[in-house]
């Protein structure tokens, strides 16, 4: 007698969003205060001569977090100069704050999934209490764009939570 895994059989596609997190170690922080004198104020000839000397290779293939690690206040035009001189280096580039900074590269990386793969498919996102639910909701509202059906925890279980009419 033959075992038929059933689960296999039923061509459900199985999406572990808990794939596309950051490990902590596969992104660069760019602290902006390095580059402030006396760590609060940016002088904006010295601050651009600054950045006209950073090799921006180094950024090649990397995910970037801007950020600013203390309470200076920095014009919105210094944000925006360094993420123009990242943006033909890095993979993804965000501004954050420090310990938000990995939900957002998690939601970029979810951004970036090639979603039309999954078109009629039935997928199923898979059930962990690890995954925020920001993640959930931006997967589940790029995923109901494709899919024939989509369902929430595991692919013996699931729980309906889609079905293209």
């Amino acid at each position: 007698m033959e075992i038929i895994n059933k689960i296999d059989a039923s061509g459900i596609q199985t999406l572990d969003l808990r794939n596309y997190r950051s490990n902590g170690e596969d992104f660069i922080v760019f602290d902006i205060v390095p580059f402030l004198i006396e760590d609060f104020l940016l002088q904006e000839k010295i601050f651009r001569s600054e950045m006209a000397q950073i090799d921006w290779n180094q950024f090649t293939g990397k995910d970037v977090v801007i950020c600013c690690s203390n309470d200076a206040i920095i014009p919105l035009w210094a944000y925006a100069l360094i993420s123009s001189l990242l943006a033909s280096h890095a993979s993804i580039v965000v501004y954050s704050t420090i310990g938000n900074h990995e939900n957002l590269l998690w939601m970029e990386r979810i951004r970036k999934i090639e979603f039309s793969a999954f078109i009629g498919q039935k997928v199923v996102l898979k059930a962990n209490t690890a995954i925020p639910e920001e993640i959930l909701v931006l997967a589940t509202s790029q995923l109901i764009k494709y899919v024939q059906t989509l369902m929430w925890g595991e692919a013996g279980s699931p729980l309906m939570i889609y079905k293209r009419k």
